[in-house]
């Protein structure tokens, strides 16, 4: 294997990350499908009934249960390709005499790539269905608050578009110095040293100030959408204390979710940086 990039990496372990994705969408449908049986609970207590209630406790351990049996096989089937991974990859530099600080920066980046399998895309995963599955309960409660939820992502959508160049070539900035950080440190040079950290600090920083930005334009959209569906909500006329409890509870599932995507957006920008560099190998 020569071709180390986050799609080749799918390809050749596929049945085993598939396997993962599997799990992590029925764990998720059975999360989505929470806070609509729990509004249920909410109004047959109200009425001094106990179906809403023993179904909830049902699909909650289904979910749970689901998430364990997940949790477990993901630890095995991550550590196993970056092992295999990590160590082909540092096989085929020796073999090139590639300098030692590359071998090792490129190892780091390894982990990054299988840690985006594991953590990113499992995120990026619960986040989407969060998302559709509020979309589609709200469209079913309220279609005004459907709407709102839509606008709200059309604006979300404009941000990163804007933004996805100088986040990329951030990446580029910043990887471009951490693989020259051995190097650098066996220098034993104080004013270089000095100056190579200096220069990661740089591009930490640049992509810290846009990401603010970014997530704080984000996050006063979704305010002002959680108060519009409040509004909303309560004025319905056949507003019951269980519905009004199950749309808040999807408007915040969905605002957690948008909220998320861009945060893996971002790291996919930089993965696909990192990919760039490990294809060459």
């Amino acid at each position: 294997m020569t071709d180390f990039s986050i799609k080749s990496i799918f390809k050749r372990y596929r049945w085993r990350i598939s396997f993962t994705f599997i799990l992590l969408i029925l764990e998720n449908v059975a999360k989505v499908l929470q806070p609509l049986v729990l509004g249920i609970a909410i109004n047959d207590l109200i009425k001094s009934k106990n179906d809403g209630l023993w179904l909830f406790c049902g699909l909650y351990g289904i979910g749970f249960l689901i998430g364990t049996i997940r949790r477990y096989y993901d630890t095995r089937a991550y550590t196993f390709i970056y092992t295999n991974v990590a160590s082909e990859i540092a096989e085929l530099q020796n073999e090139k005499g590639i300098e030692v600080s590359a071998i090792a920066a490129r190892s780091a980046l390894v982990k990054e790539l299988v840690d985006f399998f594991e953590h990113d895309i499992t995120q990026g995963f619960t986040s989407a269905i969060s998302v559709i599955g509020a979309l589609v309960m709200l469209a079913v409660f309220d279609l005004w608050i459907f709407a709102g939820c839509l606008f709200s992502i059309i604006i979300i959508i404009l941000i990163y578009t804007l933004s996805t160049k100088r986040i990329y070539n951030y990446n580029i900035g910043l990887n471009d110095e951490l693989e020259h950080r051995i190097n650098v440190l066996e220098s034993r040079n104080q004013t270089g040293i000095f100056t190579h950290f200096k220069n990661i600090a740089k591009w930490l920083i640049k992509m810290s100030d846009l990401e603010t930005v970014n997530f704080s334009i984000i996050e006063i959209v979704l305010f002002a959408l959680a108060i519009f569906a409040l509004y909303a909500s309560a004025s319905a006329a056949n507003a019951t204390a269980g519905g009004i409890f199950s749309v808040l509870t999807y408007v915040l599932e969905f605002s957690g979710g948008v909220f998320m995507l861009p945060i893996i957006f971002q790291q996919i920008i930089r993965l696909k940086e990192i990919s760039s560099r490990l294809k060459t190998i």
